[in-house]
């Protein structure tokens, strides 16, 4: 568990790279979005959604979705390396789990990015949920700065019909 711990303590304290491209002043950090991510899934265990998706899954694939950063950083689709990111990621993952003696994490890293299952979709759903709503955070902390860019980002990649009906309840309600 030692080494597992060393690379969650390196993402909780890792900025998250768009945030501090907008000069954000103590910006979201990696650990504190899958954080986020994983407080909405367990709120979608108490409603009807838990009859769709099993929420326990979900909650491990938000969990552990951005480990591999305490390796390679936060890359964005701005990056010169955003290319190979997905081959980054999966060898940190591989070396993590393998460090960390759990394998159990290059399994929910591969569904997580492969997209194919229903709990993966929501998960990923849920990360842009997560840019949604702190984008609108920061729109209402700092109106100097334009935040289209994420929130656009973030509605036009979600996928399921929960995670459609939740982007709309937080652009209407904007007081996040």
């Amino acid at each position: 568990m030692k080494q597992l711990l060393k690379y969650s303590e390196k993402i909780k304290h890792l900025p998250r790279t768009g945030w501090l491209r907008e000069n954000i002043d103590n910006p979201e950090t990696v650990g504190a979005h899958s954080w986020q991510m994983t407080l909405m899934a367990l709120y979608l265990s108490t409603t009807s959604v838990k009859e769709e998706y099993d929420i326990d899954h979900v909650i491990k694939l938000c969990i552990c979705h951005d480990l591999a950063e305490s390796k390679i950083g936060d890359i964005t689709p701005i990056d010169v390396a955003y290319s190979t990111k997905g081959e980054k990621e999966q060898k940190a993952m591989e070396m993590i789990a393998k460090e960390a003696d759990f394998s159990l994490l290059t399994e929910l890293f591969a569904e997580y990015e492969n997209k194919q299952t229903p709990e993966a979709k929501l998960a990923n759903d849920l990360d842009k949920l997560d840019m949604l709503a702190q984008a609108l955070d920061y729109e209402t902390k700092y109106a100097d700065k334009n935040f289209e860019e994420f929130k656009l980002s973030a509605i036009k990649n979600i996928q399921t019909e929960i995670g459609k009906k939740l982007a709309q309840e937080l652009l209407s309600e904007k007081n996040i």
